[in-house]
């Protein structure tokens, strides 16, 4: 038995949601070290190398950034999967 149209969007649409997940997951887990790193450094900042530091501060930040282009992203074929979804019913 072949696939519907209906089937390959569904299953597409269920792919972007675990795809969601897992940035936001990623998120979190990104927005945890960003806080840690803001802790130890507030902490610690006296014996540490402020430029590596920094660079390592950057890189977190750098990070967050790019998984928030990717959640959008993500988001923006939901939404317009959803659309074509609910045209197809």
């Amino acid at each position: 038995m072949t696939s519907t149209h209906g089937e390959d969007l569904a299953s597409q649409y269920a792919q972007l949601v675990k795809q969601e997940d897992d940035y936001v997951d990623q998120l979190v887990t990104c927005n945890k070290l960003i806080l840690d790193a803001m802790d130890i450094i507030a902490k610690r900042a006296g014996v540490l190398h402020m430029d590596t530091v920094k660079q390592a501060a950057y890189h977190l930040h750098a990070m967050e950034q790019d998984l928030n282009r990717k959640l959008f992203e993500v988001r923006l074929e939901k939404s317009i999967l959803a659309h074509h979804m609910s045209q197809s019913t």
